[in-house]
C-alpha cells in the first residue's frame, strides 16, 4: 500500500488513549483539553465551528486516519465531511484560525481534515522604527497557525482560509497578512499578540529547532494571503516538505508554485514540491476585467479574470516577464474580490487601461488595515496606469507605505550585532499613478525601504496622510529617483515632511511639485535626515509648518537646490547645509545669496490659488536657469525652451500622464536621467510601430564603447538602462558620452556625462 509506511509510524500514537468527539466530548477543543502527550482525538463527520488551541504532541485526526488512501484521497468522505469552520468569530477577534497549534517544541500529527474559512490570528512582531523599536500586529494563518512547534499536517484540505471577512457576514474581503492556509513562525521576535507571557524570547533561543517539517498530500483551493498563499514560513532554516500536494494552478514548466504561493520569510527554507500537482498554466500575458471577469475563466483577452490576486499566483518563475493587462473599472474587495495586499514578484509588469478609469479601492479602515502593494527586491517590474486609494497601514511597521511598499527582505534590515544590513538593490519602476486617500504611519502614499534603483516617473501624491514622517512619501535608507511628479495636499500629522521625508539615504527629485503640504512638526514641504537629496527643476510652494521651522528641514544633511522655486512657504525659510544656484529663493531665507544666479522675484505663477504652477507670461522665472547644472562648462540640460532652462519644474506638459499601453505618434529620444549620472543611466524612446533599433554609446573620439539595443522591438514606450561599462564588462572612464538611436529611418543623438 502507497502510505503504508505513514501508518506504521502512527502505530505507537493509535494503541494509546483515544477520545472521540462527539461521543466523548462534545467538542474538539474539549476533547483536546482532555488529552495528554501521546493521545489521539478522533473526531467523527460532521462540521465543527471552532477556534482551537492543540499545544500537546497528540494525534488529531478524522476517521479517514483508518483509510486506506489512494491518488484520489482528497475525495475521501471522512475528509471531504469531517470539517473545521474557523469563520465564526467576529472580525474584531484576534483568534481567527481554524486551528492554532503552539509552544513547547511539539510535534502532533493533524491528518484527515477540511479547514475552511479560517481568518487568521493576530501575532506581534518585532519591527523596526527611524529612531526606536517598533512593534506590530500581524494577521497570519488563516487555516492552521503554528508557533514554536513543528506537526506534521497531512492529507487535509483547505479551502477559503485567509479572507478575514466571515462568510456570513457579508463584510468586504480583505486577507491575512501571511499564510492563508498555514502559517508557520519559528522566530523570537515574534509573539502573541495577548498571551505575551507564554512567549519568552529569551527562554526559547536556544530551542533545539528540527531540520524538516512534514506538510506532505494536502489540497489548498481559494485561500489568500499578502504573503504565502498557501504556506508561509518565519524563522525555519529547514526542509518544508510538500511533495504530492494539490494546488490551484502550477507551472507547466517546472511542475512547481511561485513565492506568492509559498513564501519564507528569511529565504532559507528549502520548499519540496515533489509530485505536485493542479491546473496547468502556460501563459505569460493574462488580462484582468472586473466588467466580465472571472477567476475560472483562463485569463486570455476574450475571458479574462476578475482579480489580480489570481494571476499573481500563476507568475512563473523562470526569467520570463508576465504582463499584467488591467481593464477599466473597480477592483475592491466589495465590488470584484480584490484582496490585499497584493505581493509583486520579479519579471511583472502589472499595467492598467489608464489611470482615470482603472482604479484600485483598498477599502482599508483604522480597524480593518491593508496596504495595495508590497515590491521587495526585484528586478524587471512595472506598476503602472492606476489610481490607488483606500489604503491603510498605520499598524503594518515603521515602513509605511499606504498605497505601495517598496522594501527590501525585511529579514535583513540588522545584522548580528544590532548594526543595520547593507541596502539592497531594487529597481521596481512606478508609472502613471495617481495615489490618493491613503494613510500609513510612514509615508501615507508610498513608503521605501531600504532600497537603491526605485524610480517612480508621472505620479500625483495628493491627499494621503501619515501619522508621523512623510504624508505623501517615506524613504528610510536607500536612494530613489522620483521625476515628473506632484506631491500635493498632503499631511504629516504628528511629525515631519508633509509631502516627503528622506531620512539615512540619497534622493534626486526632477521636475517636481510639492505643493500645499503639512507639516504638524517640522519641514511642511519636505523633511530630509542624514541624506543627500538634489532638487532639480523642483518647485516648493505653499507648504505650511506648523512647527514654524521652515519650508524645507533639514539636519546634517546636504541638499543641492537647482533651477528651482522655493516661494510662498509658511515659514519660508531653510535649515541645514544648502547649495543653491539659479534658483528663485526668497531673501529672508537665511542662506540665500550663497550661490549663482539666484533670484528673489515673485514668480508669477498663472493660477497658484487652483493649483497652477506653471509660470505665467512675463514671469521672472523663465529662461533664467542654466543647463550646466554641475557647473563644469558642459550643458547637462538639452531638451528645453527658450534661451535656458526655467525655473521650476513645469516648463512642459509632462503631467498628462500618457497611457503606457497606447503607441507613441512618432519616433522620438529622450534625454537619459539622471545627467550627469554614476553609475547608472536610463536612456527613454518611443517607437510608433515595430522597427529595427540599434542604440549605441560613443566616446567624444567616435569611438564604439558599448552596444546596448540591436534588435527588432514592438512598437511602444521603451527604456533601456546603461551601467557605464564598455563591451567587455569593464568600467569606463569619466566624461562625455554619445548615445545614438537608428530606428527605422530615425537617427538621432543625444549627449551624457559620466561622474567618478
Amino acid at each position: 500500500m502507497r502510505y503504508l509506511q505513514i501508518f506504521l509510524a502512527l502505530a505507537g500514537f493509535l494503541y494509546a488513549t483515544v477520545i472521540n468527539v462527539p461521543s466523548d466530548y462534545t467538542t474538539i477543543q474539549e476533547g483536546l483539553d482532555a488529552s495528554v502527550d501521546g493521545d489521539t482525538v478522533l473526531v467523527s463527520e460532521g462540521e465543527y465551528f471552532e477556534n482551537l488551541i492543540l499545544d500537546k504532541e497528540i494525534v488529531l485526526a478524522s476517521y479517514a486516519i483508518n483509510e486506506q488512501l489512494d491518488s484520489n484521497w482528497f475525495t475521501n468522505q471522512y475528509i471531504v465531511g469531517t470539517i473545521i469552520n474557523g469563520g465564526q468569530h467576529p472580525i474584531g477577534s484576534n483568534k481567527g484560525s481554524c486551528i492554532i497549534i503552539r509552544d513547547n517544541d511539539i510535534n502532533p500529527l493533524i491528518f484527515g481534515f477540511t479547514f475552511e474559512d479560517g481568518t487568521g490570528t493576530d501575532m506581534l512582531v518585532t519591527d523596526c522604527e527611524v529612531s526606536d523599536d517598533h512593534q506590530r500586529t500581524e494577521r497570519s494563518g488563516g487555516g492552521i497557525l503554528v508557533y514554536n512547534a513543528y506537526p506534521d499536517i497531512m492529507f487535509n484540505k483547505f479551502l477559503n482560509n485567509g479572507n478575514t471577512s466571515m462568510a456570513n457576514t457579508g463584510d468586504d474581503i480583505q486577507v491575512v497578512t501571511n499564510g492563508g492556509a498555514i502559517s508557520h513562525y519559528d522566530d523570537d521576535d515574534v509573539e502573541f499578540d495577548e498571551d505575551r507571557n507564554i512567549s519568552n524570547q529569551n527562554v526559547n533561543q536556544a530551542r533545539n529547532r528540527p531540520i524538516s517539517m512534514n506538510i506532505q498530500n494536502n489540497y489548498f483551493d481559494n485561500n489568500g494571503s499578502g504573503d504565502g498563499e498557501c504556506f508561509y514560513s518565519n524563522g525555519f532554516l529547514g526542509s518544508i516538505d510538500l511533495s504530492n500536494s494539490i494546488f490551484d494552478n502550477i507551472d507547466c514548466s517546472t511542475n512547481t508554485v511561485n513565492e506568492f504561493v509559498l513564501k519564507s520569510k528569511t529565504r532559507d527554507a528549502d520548499y519540496i514540491q515533489e509530485g505536485i500537482i493542479g491546473n496547468c498554466i502556460e501563459q505569460n500575458t493574462y488580462y484582468v476585467k472586473a466588467e466580465n471577469g472571472s477567476d475560472s475563466n483562463p485569463g486570455t483577452e476574450e475571458e479574462p479574470f476578475l482579480t489580480i490576486r489570481k494571476v499573481l499566483s500563476l507568475v512563473k518563475e523562470d526569467g520570463s516577464t508576465t504582463f499584467i493587462h488591467v481593464g477599466e473599472g473597480l477592483y475592491s474587495p466589495s465590488t470584484t474580490g480584490e484582496s490585499f495586499p497584493l505581493n509583486i514578484p520579479d519579471n511583472v509588469h502589472l499595467i492598467g487601461t489608464n489611470w482615470e478609469n482603472t482604479i484600485i479601492d483598498i477599502e482599508a479602515t483604522q480597524e480593518k488595515q491593508a496596504r495595495g502593494f508590497i515590491v521587495q527586491e526585484v528586478v524587471n517590474v512595472k506598476i503602472a496606469n492606476f489610481t490607488i486609494t483606500g489604503g491603510n497601514a498605520e499598524d503594518a511597521g515603521c515602513m509605511g507605505g499606504g498605497a505601495i511598499l517598496l522594501t527590501n527582505n525585511d529579514d535583513a534590515v540588522y545584522n548580528p550585532d544590532g548594526s543595520f544590513a547593507p541596502y539592497a538593490p531594487s529597481t521596481p519602476v512606478l508609472e502613471n499613478l495617481y495615489l490618493t486617500g491613503n494613510h500609513a504611519y510612514n509615508g501615507g502614499g508610498i513608503g521605501v525601504f531600504r532600497l537603491i534603483g526605485p524610480t517612480m516617473e508621472n505620479i500625483i501624491v495628493q491627499e494621503n496622510s501619515s501619522y508621523k514622517f512623510g504624508g505623501g512619501i517615506f524613504q528610510h535608507a536607500g536612494v530613489t529617483t522620483i521625476s515628473n511628479t506632484k506631491i500635493n495636499d498632503n499631511n504629516a500629522l504628528t511629525s515631519h515632511g508633509g509631502g516627503i521625508a528622506v531620512f539615512v539615504g540619497g534622493a534626486l527629485l526632477n521636475n517636481v511639485v510639492i505643493s500645499n503640504n503639512i507639516a504638524e512638526n517640522l519641514g511642511g514641504g519636505a523633511a530630509f535626515y542624514l541624506s543627500e537629496v538634489d532638487l532639480l527643476n523642483t518647485t516648493v510652494v505653499n507648504n505650511i509648518d506648523h512647527g514654524n521651522n521652515s519650508a524645507i528641514w533639514s539636519n546634517s544633511s546636504t541638499v543641492g537646490i537647482v533651477n528651482s522655486i522655493v516661494w510662498g512657504n509658511q515659514p519660508n525659510r531653510l535649515q541645514d547645509t544648502y547649495t543653491i544656484t539659479h534658483s528663485n529663493i526668497p531673501s529672508n531665507t537665511q542662506i540665500f545669496g550663497e550661490g549663482e544666479g539666484n533670484i528673489d522675484t515673485d514668480p508669477l505663477f498663472t493660477d497658484p490659488e487652483n493649483g497652477d504652477f506653471t509660470l505665467s507670461e512675463g514671469s521672472p522665472c523663465i529662461d533664467a536657469g542654466t543647463a550646466d547644472i554641475d557647473g563644469d562648462g558642459v550643458e547637462d540640460i538639452t531638451d528645453f525652451n527658450g534661451l535656458a532652462p526655467d525655473m521650476g519644474a513645469l516648463e512642459s506638459e509632462w503631467l498628462d500622464l500618457p497611457d503606457v499601453d497606447q503607441l507613441p505618434e512618432s519616433y522620438a529620444v529622450h534625454q537619459n536621467y539622471p545627467n550627469p549620472f554614476n553609475p547608472t543611466t536610463q536612456i527613454k524612446y518611443d517607437l510608433p510601430e515595430d522597427a529595427m533599433v540599434s542604440i549605441t554609446i560613443y566616446d567624444l573620439m567616435g569611438r564604439r564603447v558599448k552596444s546596448l539595443v540591436n534588435t527588432t522591438q514592438s512598437a511602444g514606450y521603451r527604456s533601456i538602462q546603461w551601467n557605464a561599462t564598455n563591451n567587455l564588462g569593464e568600467p569606463v572612464s569619466a566624461g562625455m558620452y554619445i548615445y545614438m538611436i537608428q530606428a527605422g529611418e530615425f537617427t538621432n543623438t543625444k549627449k551624457m556625462v559620466l561622474l567618478k
